[in-house]
Order: structure tokens, then C-alpha cells, then sequence
């Protein structure tokens, strides 16, 4: 009877404890975009995990004009006929890739601008744009997040290097995490704060 009641209680399955964040490291402190790639990588599952979703309709949609792009350059190359006979296809499909080339980057810089995240509608936002400034030769980073519906409103949380970044090259993955999603409450309350203003 002993056993068994020992054997029950060992087979209760114990809550796994929480697994430690992997360690990230940059190779050489010295390289400035190294260390901006790894901030913004952290930066940026942060905040999907604070709940919101990244906008991969900006991403589907470039794709379909660089194949457009792509389809009208082939076409010119292997399409029906011989130059110069085939010269008005050719044109018209120079002029079509010219014209989608210039769409994409357009469409690009309206929607992303210089952002690593852009997401959807979330918590009454229209979504957010995720930035970070690092001048070359620096040890000052800026994480930036602004509205897409409004750039007026925008948060910056500005840091130094040697303040998350050990002599290792080892990232404080954990510190740094708390310093964004700071960020993203400081927007929330200012959203929140604005909308409040509106409807009074």
C-alpha cells in the first residue's frame, strides 16, 4: 500500500519550470550594425509578444509587384516573337517593370518607411511602426514607436551600449526586454490618454 501511494505521487506530473532566455552574443562590440540587428531583433519579438501581430500584408503585397516586376522583364526576354518585329511588347513591358518597380518602393516607404516592425490594428490603434536609429561609429541606440494613423504620436526610449551589452558581447537579454515593453505601456497610456482627449 505504501509503494503504490509513493508510486501515485511520483507520477503526478510536476509544472515544468520555466526554461532560461538562450544567451545572445555579438562577436565584436565594435560593429555597429551587428549590435543595432540584435537590439531590433529583441526589440521586435517583444513586442509581438506583448500582443501584437505583425502586418504581413506589406510584405505579401511586395512580393506580388516584384513577381509582377519579375513576369514583365521575362516576358520581354522569351516572349512570342523576334526583336525589332515584337518592339511595342518590349517597350510596353520595359515601361510595365519601370512602372511596378517604382509602385513597390513607393508603397514600401509609405507603409514601412524606416521600420523593422510594422503592425496590425491592436487595442484600439491603428497598429504601430517599430524603429531604431544608431548613428555609425555611436553607442547610442533609439527605439522608436509611432502610430501609423498618427506620427505625431510617437514614444523613444534612447540607451548606450555599455548599459545592456556585456565585455563578453553578451546581450542582457531580460533588461533589455523590460526597456521595451516600458516602451510599449508608455505608448499604450499616451494612445489611450489621446483617445480620452478626443472624445471630450
Amino acid at each position: 500500500m505504501g509503494r503504490s501511494k509513493s508510486q501515485a505521487k511520483s507520477s503526478v506530473k510536476q509544472p515544468e519550470e520555466p526554461s532560461p532566455t538562450e544567451p545572445i552574443s555579438v562577436g565584436n562590440l565594435y560593429e555597429g550594425g551587428a549590435l543595432k540587428q540584435t537590439l531590433d531583433e529583441v526589440a521586435r519579438e517583444a513586442v509581438l509578444d506583448a500582443g501584437y501581430e505583425e502586418d504581413i500584408r506589406i510584405s505579401n503585397i511586395k512580393i506580388l509587384l516584384g513577381l509582377a516586376a519579375i513576369g514583365c522583364a521575362l516576358y520581354a526576354q522569351f516572349g512570342p516573337g523576334k526583336f525589332p518585329a515584337n518592339w511595342w511588347a518590349v517597350f510596353g513591358c520595359v515601361v510595365a517593370y519601370l512602372v511596378l518597380t517604382i509602385a513597390m518602393n513607393i508603397y514600401s516607404w509609405r507603409m514601412e518607411a524606416d521600420a523593422f516592425l510594422v503592425t496590425r490594428p491592436f487595442r484600439g490603434s491603428k497598429g504601430l511602426r517599430v524603429a531604431s536609429r544608431m548613428d555609425r561609429f555611436s553607442d547610442a541606440y533609439s527605439l522608436v514607436i509611432t502610430d501609423r494613423a498618427d506620427p505625431q504620436l510617437e514614444v523613444t526610449s534612447a540607451i548606450r551600449i555599455p548599459d545592456y551589452f556585456h565585455e563578453d558581447g553578451y546581450l542582457a537579454v531580460e533588461a533589455w526586454r523590460r526597456e521595451v515593453e516600458k516602451l510599449c505601456t508608455e505608448y499604450s497610456i499616451k494612445h489611450g490618454a489621446k483617445g480620452a482627449k478626443k472624445s471630450n
